[in-house]
């Protein structure tokens, strides 16, 4: 099993921005002393549900203070970016991380995000397409020509060269079967789940890009897929599933704010009629509902590695795990559970994922 650390960058009020910076790098730094495998990043905009705007800048940071934890991003967001642009910098993190990146993206869902870059929703999909197959083209050819109804490029060959060949390539996807097809088309991996709600249907997007795998007469292998789950682990079990309540908290009311893909009673993009539910969705999450869901592991690690093994038989060998989620837990509780939850979870549920059939 392979276990990463996913980082959003909450910004809570009582916390300046070079604060949570800080707050991101130190984390980081932490999954690689800890032994975890990968760093995952989000990118957001203009407000302080996410504070990093730029994951290659990030990344970038991030590598000149590690030397083995490969550094993840889950996503960045295509249809704000110029593929040519993406690419170079993409390369230029790969290369000083000495082939350490994963480049994850996705379409993007907060309207107010693409109001700000001018981009309309009804185009999401179709430049999120487009940017990907461009930048890993650019990353894995030389002399790249494309031609399509968002981008146009002649010739062009990006430099410095990757060091991986080929760069890992991901995409975030829920529930959409056409999602899943498209990455299986393309032989990118995928990222199941997202940071602001507990996906009941997990299982059901695993079977879905499985199945997916397997008609397109692919390797339906689950190493070329992430969960994320919320994590936070302490011995005593009362204070693990009880601590991170006001933390939690914040998270879901910065998200109610600013991460909605339409307006309350506005027509629904063309590109999001699955997210039509949203606000039936969202305006009830509690601490509660992410609590007590079976697919999120918070509480002492007894309890989290039996949770563990309801993960592993539905499939899951990687898992990307939000343990400070909303930025507001004392960082030595944080260290704390990320320090335990390797300690006595990870060895478990690798020894349990080694004997499941």
């Amino acid at each position: 099993m392979k276990f990463g650390v996913f980082i959003l960058g909450d910004k809570p009020n009582h916390l300046s921005d070079r604060e949570v910076l800080r707050n991101v790098l130190q984390e980081a730094s932490w999954a690689e002393e800890l032994g975890y495998d990968e760093v995952w990043l989000a990118e957001h905009h203009f407000s302080p549900y996410g504070m990093l705007a730029d994951l290659p800048q990030i990344a970038t940071a991030i590598a000149t203070q590690t030397e083995r934890i490969r550094i993840g991003t889950a996503c960045m967001v295509a249809p704000f970016h110029s593929p040519i642009q993406l690419a170079e910098r993409i390369a230029l993190v790969d290369v000083l991380s000495n082939g350490r990146f994963d480049a994850g993206f996705g379409r993007g869902y907060q309207s107010h995000e693409f109001k700000g870059f001018g981009v309309s929703m009804d185009q999401a999909t179709g430049r999120y397409q487009e940017c990907v197959e461009i930048v890993n083209r650019l990353l894995s050819e030389e002399n790249v020509t494309y031609h399509g109804k968002y981008h146009q490029i002649e010739d062009v060959t990006i430099y410095p060269r990757p060091l991986q060949q080929p760069v890992p390539v991901w995409g975030t996807v829920m529930k959409t079967p056409s999602s899943f097809e498209w990455l299986a088309d393309k032989s990118f991996g995928a990222i199941i789940g997202n940071p602001y709600q507990v996906d009941p249907d997990l299982q059901g997007a695993l079977d879905i890009y499985l199945d997916v795998q397997s008609k397109k007469g692919l390797d339906a292998a689950t190493g070329n897929v992430w969960a994320l789950l919320n994590a936070f682990c302490d011995k005593d079990d009362g204070f693990a599933r009880s601590y991170p309540r006001d933390s939690v908290e914040l998270s879901i009311q910065t998200h109610r704010k600013y991460s909605s893909p339409f307006e309350r009673g506005g027509e629904i993009p063309a590109d999001y009629k699955a997210y039509s539910d949203w606000f039936d969705k969202h305006d009830k999450q509690s601490y509660e509902q992410v609590l007590n869901s079976h697919l999120t592991l918070m509480g002492d690690p007894d309890r989290i590695i039996t949770k563990m093994r309801t993960v592993i038989d539905m499939g899951w060998r990687n898992i990307m795990l939000r343990m400070s989620r909303g930025g507001a837990m004392d960082r030595n509780k944080v260290y704390e559970s990320m320090k335990l939850f390797a300690r006595e979870v990870i060895p478990a549920a690798t020894e349990l994922a080694a004997t499941a059939v």
